[in-house]
Protein backbone atom coordinates (compact mmCIF):
# COMPACT_ATOMS: atom_id res chain seq x y z
CA UNK A 1 0.00 0.00 0.00
CA UNK A 2 1.61 3.71 -1.28
CA UNK A 3 2.26 6.30 1.68
CA UNK A 4 -1.18 8.09 0.50
CA UNK A 5 -3.58 5.03 0.70
CA UNK A 6 -1.94 4.84 4.49
CA UNK A 7 -2.50 8.26 5.34
CA UNK A 8 -6.05 8.26 3.15
CA UNK A 9 -7.41 5.47 5.27
CA UNK A 10 -5.62 7.13 8.55
CA UNK A 11 -7.83 9.76 7.57
CA UNK A 12 -11.04 7.96 7.26
CA UNK A 13 -10.45 6.19 10.02
CA UNK A 14 -9.92 9.00 12.46
CA UNK A 15 -12.88 10.84 10.79
CA UNK A 16 -15.34 8.36 11.36
CA UNK A 17 -14.05 8.00 15.06
CA UNK A 18 -14.46 11.84 15.24
CA UNK A 19 -17.64 12.09 13.53
CA UNK A 20 -19.27 9.46 16.28
CA UNK A 21 -17.86 11.79 18.93
CA UNK A 22 -19.35 14.87 17.16
CA UNK A 23 -21.92 15.52 19.38
CA UNK A 24 -20.40 15.32 22.57
CA UNK A 25 -17.01 17.32 21.30
CA UNK A 26 -18.24 19.54 18.96
CA UNK A 27 -17.15 23.08 20.96
CA UNK A 28 -14.02 21.80 21.23
CA UNK A 29 -12.69 20.36 17.75
CA UNK A 30 -11.19 23.81 16.34
CA UNK A 31 -9.60 21.33 13.84
CA UNK A 32 -7.26 19.76 16.33
CA UNK A 33 -7.34 16.69 15.20
CA UNK A 34 -6.32 16.95 11.68
CA UNK A 35 -3.45 19.23 12.79
CA UNK A 36 -2.62 15.77 14.61
CA UNK A 37 -2.80 13.82 11.74
CA UNK A 38 -0.85 16.60 9.59
CA UNK A 39 2.34 16.03 12.43
CA UNK A 40 2.12 12.35 12.15
CA UNK A 41 2.24 12.63 8.38
CA UNK A 42 5.64 14.89 8.93
CA UNK A 43 6.72 12.28 11.27
CA UNK A 44 6.47 8.89 9.45
CA UNK A 45 7.64 11.03 6.27
CA UNK A 46 11.18 11.66 7.83
CA UNK A 47 11.28 8.28 9.81
CA UNK A 48 10.49 5.76 6.74
CA UNK A 49 12.84 4.45 3.89
CA UNK A 50 11.33 4.92 0.55
CA UNK A 51 10.65 2.21 -1.90
CA UNK A 52 11.38 4.57 -4.75
CA UNK A 53 8.81 6.60 -7.17
CA UNK A 54 5.68 5.12 -8.61
CA UNK A 55 7.84 4.08 -11.93
CA UNK A 56 10.80 2.91 -10.44
CA UNK A 57 11.14 0.36 -7.75
CA UNK A 58 13.77 0.48 -5.38
CA UNK A 59 15.62 -2.44 -3.54
CA UNK A 60 18.28 -1.79 -0.93
CA UNK A 61 20.72 -4.78 0.29
CA UNK A 62 24.18 -5.09 1.11
CA UNK A 63 27.00 -6.39 3.80
CA UNK A 64 28.85 -5.34 6.71
CA UNK A 65 32.20 -7.77 7.12
CA UNK A 66 34.72 -7.52 9.83
CA UNK A 67 38.12 -9.51 10.20
CA UNK A 68 40.35 -10.02 13.00
CA UNK A 69 43.51 -11.11 11.91
CA UNK A 70 46.40 -12.08 14.55
CA UNK A 71 49.81 -13.07 12.30
CA UNK A 72 53.62 -13.98 12.67
CA UNK A 73 56.17 -13.42 10.20
CA UNK A 74 58.75 -15.28 11.64
CA UNK A 75 60.29 -11.97 13.10
CA UNK A 76 57.29 -10.28 14.71
CA UNK A 77 53.72 -10.76 15.47
CA UNK A 78 50.75 -8.54 15.96
CA UNK A 79 46.85 -8.52 15.72
CA UNK A 80 44.86 -6.15 13.19
CA UNK A 81 40.94 -5.39 13.10
CA UNK A 82 40.08 -4.82 9.39
CA UNK A 83 38.08 -5.47 6.64
CA UNK A 84 37.75 -7.50 3.40
CA UNK A 85 39.39 -5.44 0.87
CA UNK A 86 38.42 -3.13 -1.91
CA UNK A 87 36.71 -6.11 -3.82
CA UNK A 88 34.68 -7.74 -0.56
CA UNK A 89 34.61 -4.62 1.77
CA UNK A 90 31.29 -3.38 3.90
CA UNK A 91 28.91 -2.19 1.00
CA UNK A 92 25.14 -0.62 0.72
CA UNK A 93 23.59 -1.26 -3.12
CA UNK A 94 20.70 0.36 -4.31
CA UNK A 95 19.34 -1.16 -7.26
CA UNK A 96 16.38 0.45 -9.35
CA UNK A 97 14.43 -1.47 -11.61
CA UNK A 98 11.36 -0.58 -13.59
CA UNK A 99 8.91 -2.30 -16.52
CA UNK A 100 8.83 -1.25 -19.40
CA UNK A 101 7.00 -3.83 -21.26
CA UNK A 102 6.44 -7.77 -20.34
CA UNK A 103 9.87 -8.33 -21.92
CA UNK A 104 12.09 -5.12 -21.59
CA UNK A 105 13.04 -2.99 -18.49
CA UNK A 106 15.36 -0.44 -17.49
CA UNK A 107 17.33 0.08 -14.19
CA UNK A 108 20.65 1.04 -12.36
CA UNK A 109 23.10 -0.17 -9.59
CA UNK A 110 24.70 2.12 -7.06
CA UNK A 111 27.57 0.36 -5.08
CA UNK A 112 28.91 2.36 -2.18
CA UNK A 113 31.71 0.67 -0.10
CA UNK A 114 32.80 1.60 3.18
CA UNK A 115 36.78 1.69 2.81
CA UNK A 116 37.35 3.01 6.18
CA UNK A 117 38.80 -0.46 7.48
CA UNK A 118 40.23 -1.15 4.16
CA UNK A 119 43.97 -2.98 4.51
CA UNK A 120 45.16 -3.09 1.13
CA UNK A 121 44.42 0.84 0.82
CA UNK A 122 44.99 3.13 -2.48
CA UNK A 123 47.23 0.13 -4.58
CA UNK A 124 49.78 0.12 -1.25
CA UNK A 125 50.01 3.50 -0.53
CA UNK A 126 49.41 3.79 3.19
CA UNK A 127 48.23 0.06 3.46
CA UNK A 128 48.15 -2.34 6.24
CA UNK A 129 51.82 -3.69 6.91
CA UNK A 130 53.80 -5.14 9.82
CA UNK A 131 54.67 -1.64 10.69
CA UNK A 132 51.38 0.08 9.76
CA UNK A 133 47.39 -0.84 12.01
CA UNK A 134 46.36 2.72 10.51
CA UNK A 135 44.56 2.61 6.86
CA UNK A 136 41.56 3.21 5.27
CA UNK A 137 40.11 5.58 2.62
CA UNK A 138 36.48 6.35 3.71
CA UNK A 139 33.68 5.28 1.33
CA UNK A 140 33.57 5.24 -2.43
CA UNK A 141 31.47 4.55 -5.25
CA UNK A 142 32.49 0.84 -6.54
CA UNK A 143 29.48 0.63 -8.87
CA UNK A 144 27.07 3.45 -11.01
CA UNK A 145 25.85 1.96 -13.94
CA UNK A 146 22.29 2.08 -15.94
CA UNK A 147 20.73 -0.90 -17.78
CA UNK A 148 18.13 -1.89 -20.58
CA UNK A 149 17.03 -5.22 -20.38
CA UNK A 150 15.33 -8.04 -22.12
CA UNK A 151 14.13 -11.52 -21.15
CA UNK A 152 14.41 -12.37 -25.36
CA UNK A 153 17.90 -10.35 -25.94
CA UNK A 154 20.00 -9.48 -23.27
CA UNK A 155 20.92 -6.90 -21.04
CA UNK A 156 23.25 -3.72 -22.45
CA UNK A 157 24.58 -1.91 -18.88
CA UNK A 158 26.57 1.27 -19.23
CA UNK A 159 28.88 3.06 -16.93
CA UNK A 160 31.34 1.97 -13.51
CA UNK A 161 30.77 -1.51 -13.20
CA UNK A 162 32.06 -4.53 -13.63
CA UNK A 163 34.28 -6.15 -16.70
CA UNK A 164 32.75 -8.91 -18.12
CA UNK A 165 35.51 -11.74 -16.83
CA UNK A 166 35.78 -10.18 -13.79
CA UNK A 167 35.87 -13.02 -10.69
CA UNK A 168 35.00 -15.21 -13.31
CA UNK A 169 36.71 -18.51 -12.10
CA UNK A 170 36.79 -16.84 -8.08
CA UNK A 171 33.03 -16.78 -8.63
CA UNK A 172 32.09 -20.40 -9.40
CA UNK A 173 32.62 -20.98 -5.71
CA UNK A 174 29.40 -22.07 -4.18
CA UNK A 175 30.69 -23.54 -0.76
CA UNK A 176 29.83 -20.23 1.41
CA UNK A 177 33.48 -19.10 1.65
CA UNK A 178 34.41 -17.43 -1.04
CA UNK A 179 33.78 -13.41 0.15
CA UNK A 180 36.34 -14.25 2.93
CA UNK A 181 38.85 -17.05 1.44
CA UNK A 182 39.71 -16.89 -2.24
CA UNK A 183 42.38 -16.96 -4.45
CA UNK A 184 43.24 -13.13 -4.33
CA UNK A 185 45.02 -11.17 -1.74
CA UNK A 186 42.75 -8.35 -1.19
CA UNK A 187 42.64 -8.47 2.89
CA UNK A 188 46.08 -6.48 2.66
CA UNK A 189 48.71 -9.15 3.41
CA UNK A 190 50.40 -8.64 0.15
CA UNK A 191 51.45 -5.80 1.60
CA UNK A 192 53.75 -7.19 4.28
CA UNK A 193 57.35 -6.87 3.90
CA UNK A 194 59.06 -10.03 3.49
CA UNK A 195 61.32 -11.20 6.31
CA UNK A 196 64.30 -12.65 4.84
CA UNK A 197 68.15 -14.49 6.17
CA UNK A 198 68.88 -11.11 5.56
CA UNK A 199 66.28 -9.52 7.77
CA UNK A 200 63.07 -7.08 6.45
CA UNK A 201 63.09 -6.38 2.78
CA UNK A 202 61.96 -3.45 1.59
CA UNK A 203 60.13 -6.49 -1.36
CA UNK A 204 56.87 -7.21 -0.36
CA UNK A 205 54.65 -10.69 -0.43
CA UNK A 206 52.63 -8.61 -3.42
CA UNK A 207 55.66 -8.54 -5.15
CA UNK A 208 55.23 -12.27 -5.58
CA UNK A 209 51.62 -12.52 -6.39
CA UNK A 210 51.97 -9.50 -9.05
CA UNK A 211 49.21 -8.88 -11.70
CA UNK A 212 50.45 -6.50 -14.51
CA UNK A 213 47.10 -6.60 -15.83
CA UNK A 214 45.93 -4.19 -13.19
CA UNK A 215 49.20 -2.74 -11.81
CA UNK A 216 48.45 -4.34 -8.32
CA UNK A 217 49.72 -7.26 -5.94
CA UNK A 218 46.06 -9.38 -5.82
CA UNK A 219 47.79 -12.89 -6.50
CA UNK A 220 44.38 -14.04 -8.32
CA UNK A 221 41.25 -12.38 -10.35
CA UNK A 222 44.04 -10.31 -12.54
CA UNK A 223 41.60 -9.02 -15.16
CA UNK A 224 38.78 -8.15 -11.99
CA UNK A 225 38.00 -4.54 -13.47
CA UNK A 226 35.74 -1.91 -12.24
CA UNK A 227 35.57 0.51 -14.73
CA UNK A 228 33.58 2.99 -17.28
CA UNK A 229 32.80 0.57 -19.71
CA UNK A 230 29.71 -1.10 -21.83
CA UNK A 231 28.94 -4.39 -21.60
CA UNK A 232 26.59 -6.85 -22.91
CA UNK A 233 25.21 -10.23 -21.53
CA UNK A 234 22.70 -13.11 -23.04
CA UNK A 235 19.97 -14.35 -21.73
CA UNK A 236 20.40 -17.93 -19.83
CA UNK A 237 20.42 -20.43 -22.18
CA UNK A 238 20.41 -23.86 -20.44
CA UNK A 239 22.24 -22.22 -17.77
CA UNK A 240 24.99 -20.75 -19.77
CA UNK A 241 25.56 -17.54 -19.95
CA UNK A 242 28.02 -15.22 -22.20
CA UNK A 243 29.25 -11.68 -21.73
CA UNK A 244 31.50 -9.28 -23.24
CA UNK A 245 32.18 -5.37 -22.68
CA UNK A 246 34.87 -2.66 -23.45
CA UNK A 247 36.57 -0.10 -21.07
CA UNK A 248 38.16 2.97 -22.65
CA UNK A 249 41.59 2.84 -23.51
CA UNK A 250 41.29 0.44 -23.97
CA UNK A 251 40.43 -2.94 -22.37
CA UNK A 252 37.96 -5.75 -23.60
CA UNK A 253 37.05 -8.99 -22.02
CA UNK A 254 35.00 -11.90 -23.02
CA UNK A 255 33.20 -14.39 -20.61
CA UNK A 256 30.98 -18.16 -20.42
CA UNK A 257 29.40 -19.07 -17.52
CA UNK A 258 27.56 -22.33 -16.80
CA UNK A 259 25.29 -22.99 -13.46
CA UNK A 260 23.22 -25.66 -13.21
CA UNK A 261 22.35 -29.06 -11.07
CA UNK A 262 21.93 -32.26 -12.08
CA UNK A 263 21.75 -36.38 -11.41
CA UNK A 264 22.27 -35.00 -7.55
CA UNK A 265 24.93 -32.82 -8.07
CA UNK A 266 25.96 -28.81 -8.21
CA UNK A 267 27.68 -28.13 -11.33
CA UNK A 268 29.37 -24.51 -11.87
CA UNK A 269 32.31 -23.44 -14.48
CA UNK A 270 33.47 -20.27 -16.43
CA UNK A 271 36.21 -19.29 -18.58
CA UNK A 272 37.03 -15.60 -19.38
CA UNK A 273 39.51 -13.79 -21.83
CA UNK A 274 40.71 -10.65 -21.32
CA UNK A 275 43.65 -7.93 -23.11
CA UNK A 276 44.40 -4.87 -21.88
CA UNK A 277 46.51 -2.52 -23.34
CA UNK A 278 45.27 1.00 -20.89
CA UNK A 279 48.95 1.92 -19.37
CA UNK A 280 47.30 2.10 -16.26
CA UNK A 281 45.53 0.09 -14.63
CA UNK A 282 45.48 1.30 -11.24
CA UNK A 283 48.20 3.24 -8.98
CA UNK A 284 51.01 4.43 -11.39
CA UNK A 285 52.06 3.29 -14.37
CA UNK A 286 54.31 0.04 -14.47
CA UNK A 287 55.28 -0.79 -17.46
CA UNK A 288 56.04 1.16 -20.20
CA UNK A 289 53.83 0.06 -22.72
CA UNK A 290 51.17 -2.30 -21.87
CA UNK A 291 49.50 -4.90 -24.10
CA UNK A 292 49.26 -7.57 -21.47
CA UNK A 293 46.58 -10.58 -21.61
CA UNK A 294 44.84 -12.91 -18.49
CA UNK A 295 43.28 -16.34 -19.52
CA UNK A 296 41.11 -17.56 -16.18
CA UNK A 297 39.11 -21.00 -15.73
CA UNK A 298 37.76 -22.22 -12.93
CA UNK A 299 34.40 -24.89 -11.53
CA UNK A 300 32.42 -25.80 -8.41
CA UNK A 301 31.36 -29.26 -8.03
CA UNK A 302 28.78 -30.45 -4.75
CA UNK A 303 27.10 -33.86 -3.73
CA UNK A 304 24.19 -32.14 -2.67
CA UNK A 305 23.00 -35.23 -0.62
CA UNK A 306 26.34 -35.37 1.33
CA UNK A 307 27.82 -31.96 0.96
CA UNK A 308 31.17 -32.93 -0.16
CA UNK A 309 32.54 -30.03 -2.41
CA UNK A 310 35.28 -29.01 -4.81
CA UNK A 311 36.45 -26.07 -6.48
CA UNK A 312 39.26 -24.83 -8.56
CA UNK A 313 40.60 -21.45 -10.09
CA UNK A 314 43.29 -21.46 -12.72
CA UNK A 315 44.78 -17.88 -14.09
CA UNK A 316 47.91 -17.42 -16.90
CA UNK A 317 48.62 -13.91 -17.68
CA UNK A 318 50.45 -13.28 -20.95
CA UNK A 319 52.83 -9.64 -20.37
CA UNK A 320 54.47 -9.65 -23.88
CA UNK A 321 57.89 -9.30 -23.09
CA UNK A 322 57.18 -5.86 -22.11
CA UNK A 323 59.58 -3.54 -20.00
CA UNK A 324 59.16 -1.63 -16.56
CA UNK A 325 59.08 2.01 -16.38
CA UNK A 326 61.59 2.67 -13.60
CA UNK A 327 64.34 -0.07 -14.54
CA UNK A 328 63.70 -1.49 -18.38
CA UNK A 329 63.89 -4.68 -16.99
CA UNK A 330 61.75 -7.57 -18.65
CA UNK A 331 58.77 -8.68 -16.94
CA UNK A 332 57.81 -12.62 -17.23
CA UNK A 333 54.71 -14.45 -17.95
CA UNK A 334 52.74 -16.11 -15.18
CA UNK A 335 50.22 -18.75 -13.56
CA UNK A 336 48.41 -18.82 -10.48
CA UNK A 337 46.27 -22.32 -9.27
CA UNK A 338 44.01 -22.79 -6.71
CA UNK A 339 41.79 -25.88 -5.55
CA UNK A 340 39.56 -25.43 -2.06
CA UNK A 341 37.63 -28.90 -0.97
CA UNK A 342 35.20 -29.52 1.90
CA UNK A 343 32.24 -30.56 3.33
CA UNK A 344 29.19 -28.29 3.34
CA UNK A 345 26.24 -29.57 5.54
CA UNK A 346 23.32 -28.55 7.98
CA UNK A 347 24.33 -30.31 11.24
CA UNK A 348 22.84 -26.94 13.54
CA UNK A 349 19.69 -25.96 13.29
CA UNK A 350 21.41 -22.87 12.97
CA UNK A 351 21.92 -23.24 9.29
CA UNK A 352 25.15 -24.86 7.09
CA UNK A 353 28.74 -25.37 8.75
CA UNK A 354 31.05 -25.59 6.23
CA UNK A 355 34.66 -27.15 6.73
CA UNK A 356 37.31 -27.02 4.31
CA UNK A 357 40.94 -26.53 3.02
CA UNK A 358 42.64 -24.92 0.03
CA UNK A 359 46.37 -24.98 -1.40
CA UNK A 360 47.36 -22.26 -3.81
CA UNK A 361 50.81 -21.73 -6.25
CA UNK A 362 51.93 -18.51 -7.47
CA UNK A 363 54.24 -18.69 -10.22
CA UNK A 364 57.04 -16.09 -11.43
CA UNK A 365 54.31 -13.31 -10.59
CA UNK A 366 57.14 -11.25 -10.00
CA UNK A 367 56.48 -7.41 -9.30
CA UNK A 368 58.30 -4.53 -10.02
CA UNK A 369 60.37 -4.57 -6.26
CA UNK A 370 61.62 -8.19 -6.93
CA UNK A 371 62.53 -7.49 -10.59
CA UNK A 372 64.46 -4.80 -9.50
CA UNK A 373 66.47 -6.26 -7.63
CA UNK A 374 67.36 -8.90 -9.86
CA UNK A 375 64.86 -11.87 -9.12
CA UNK A 376 64.74 -14.27 -12.60
CA UNK A 377 62.07 -16.41 -10.98
CA UNK A 378 59.36 -17.35 -8.15
CA UNK A 379 57.22 -19.55 -6.61
CA UNK A 380 54.72 -18.46 -3.65
CA UNK A 381 52.78 -21.45 -2.34
CA UNK A 382 50.09 -20.34 0.49
CA UNK A 383 47.82 -23.10 1.83
CA UNK A 384 45.33 -23.32 4.98
CA UNK A 385 41.68 -24.10 5.81
CA UNK A 386 38.99 -23.15 7.83
CA UNK A 387 35.40 -23.69 9.55
CA UNK A 388 32.29 -21.09 9.19
CA UNK A 389 28.41 -21.65 10.47
CA UNK A 390 26.15 -19.74 8.46
CA UNK A 391 23.31 -18.40 11.28
CA UNK A 392 19.95 -17.90 8.99
CA UNK A 393 18.06 -16.53 11.25
CA UNK A 394 20.59 -13.75 11.23
CA UNK A 395 21.58 -13.87 7.36
CA UNK A 396 24.98 -14.27 9.05
CA UNK A 397 28.42 -16.45 8.58
CA UNK A 398 30.25 -16.34 11.67
CA UNK A 399 34.07 -18.25 10.21
CA UNK A 400 37.94 -18.96 11.32
CA UNK A 401 40.24 -19.83 9.06
CA UNK A 402 44.56 -20.32 8.53
CA UNK A 403 46.69 -19.41 6.15
CA UNK A 404 50.04 -19.62 5.87
CA UNK A 405 52.49 -17.99 2.67
CA UNK A 406 55.58 -19.54 1.36
CA UNK A 407 57.91 -17.91 -0.66
CA UNK A 408 61.17 -18.86 -3.35
CA UNK A 409 63.09 -16.09 -5.97
CA UNK A 410 65.93 -17.26 -8.11
CA UNK A 411 68.42 -14.64 -9.05
CA UNK A 412 68.05 -12.21 -6.03
CA UNK A 413 70.25 -12.91 -3.27
CA UNK A 414 69.06 -10.37 -1.51
CA UNK A 415 65.86 -11.92 -1.32
CA UNK A 416 66.56 -15.69 -0.11
CA UNK A 417 65.67 -17.41 2.75
CA UNK A 418 62.62 -15.99 2.79
CA UNK A 419 60.84 -16.99 6.40
CA UNK A 420 56.94 -18.19 6.72
CA UNK A 421 54.29 -15.70 7.17
CA UNK A 422 51.10 -17.48 9.18
CA UNK A 423 48.05 -15.89 9.80
CA UNK A 424 44.97 -17.49 11.80
CA UNK A 425 41.51 -14.98 11.34
CA UNK A 426 38.19 -14.40 12.55
CA UNK A 427 35.56 -13.28 10.96
CA UNK A 428 31.65 -12.08 10.85
CA UNK A 429 29.50 -11.26 8.01
CA UNK A 430 26.27 -9.74 8.08
CA UNK A 431 23.48 -9.50 4.85
CA UNK A 432 20.60 -7.02 4.70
Amino acid sequence: MGFKAVYVATGVAIGAVAQASASAQAADLRGDCCLDLEERISELEATTARKGNRKVSLTVSGYIAQELTFWDDGVESNAYIHGLGPTQASNIRFNGKAAITSDLSAGYMLRIQDLSTNPFAAAGGGAMDQSNAGFGTGLATQFSFAYIESKSFGKVSLGLQPMAAKGAAMFTDASGTMLFDNYTFFSGFPQFSLQTSGGASPVTWGNLSFCHSQNLPIGGDCSGIVMNSVRYDTPVFGGFTASASWGEDDVWELALRYAGQSAGFKVAFALGYSVSTSERGAGPQVLAHKDTSYLQAGGYIEHVATGLFLHGAYGQEDNGGELLVASGLPVLDSEHWYVKAGIRRKWSPLGATIVYGDYAEYIDQLGPGAITRGATGSKMTRFGGGIAQEIDAAAMTLYLKYEQYEGEVDGAPTLGGIEDLSLVSTGAIINF
